[in-house]
């Protein structure tokens, strides 16, 4: 077995409202600021969450991950992941990884058709996301990637891919 594919064994789990303080700590912890904690909340209040899932150690809550609506095209079905957290101590263990994998794999359950991020690319490769092939409403280039859970689907699709409100209301 691989290390990433060990590392990536780490217990997910769907949230619960319960986990509600203990993510706004993740966010805030992994960020070393509120103002990603404040987008999770807002797009919480507004019934904007797709996916919102937890990583485990023990019984204890050490990341998590949060997937919300992106609007492209009526041809394609898109979802944005952000933000990834974990907290500081437990980074480099595997629990974002279990994360992402898991996010991905419900979210092709869900039938989505392509996922989007901002991020670091050679962090995110490792999951099979690539440069985005259409724009995003931020101007950013190489960091704002795609993967397409039905291959092709982003192929002729033009435009700018958008984020639920709560990204411009929040300085992240």
């Amino acid at each position: 077995m691989s290390r990433e594919t060990r590392l990536a064994t780490r217990p997910v789990r769907p949230a619960t409202p319960a986990d509600a303080g203990a993510i706004h700590q993740i966010v805030t912890a992994a960020f070393a600021r509120e103002d990603e904690a404040r987008l999770v909340q807002l797009i919480v209040e507004r019934g904007q969450v797709l996916i919102s899932l937890v990583a485990l150690s023990g019984d204890e809550a050490v990341g998590h991950v949060l997937v919300s609506p992106i609007e492209l095209s009526e041809r394609v079905r898109c979802a944005g992941i952000a933000p990834l957290s974990v907290l500081p101590v437990h980074q480099g263990m595997g629990f974002g990884s279990a994360l992402m994998f898991e996010a991905i794999a419900v979210a092709r359950g869900l039938n989505f058709d392509a996922l989007f991020l901002l991020g670091n690319p050679d962090y995110y490769h490792r999951f099979g996301f690539t440069t985005a092939q259409v724009g995003n409403e931020y101007g950013a280039t190489d960091a704002f990637m795609q993967l397409e859970l039905r291959p092709g689907c982003l192929q002729g699709v033009s435009g700018t891919a958008r984020y639920v409100s709560a990204f411009n209301e929040v300085s992240v």
